[in-house]
């Protein structure tokens, strides 16, 4: 395997763990929201965050 080919593969390994944390933290945030354990702006933020993730997670 040539470093670029793995290179490659570390980066989407990286991408789709990074987006999977993403839409777990979302879950989370929706979860906490319903339990009222966090505010509506913290879940506004939580949720800007995990959405920027996911976009930048997306094949090109």
């Amino acid at each position: 395997m040539t470093s670029a080919v793995a290179l490659s593969a570390i980066e989407a390994s990286r991408k789709f763990t990074d987006r999977k944390d993403a839409e777990a933290r979302l879950a989370q945030a929706q979860r906490d929201l319903n339990a009222k354990v966090i505010s509506p702006q913290d879940y506004q933020r939580l949720t800007e965050e995990c959405l920027k993730i996911i976009r930048s997670c997306e094949p090109a």
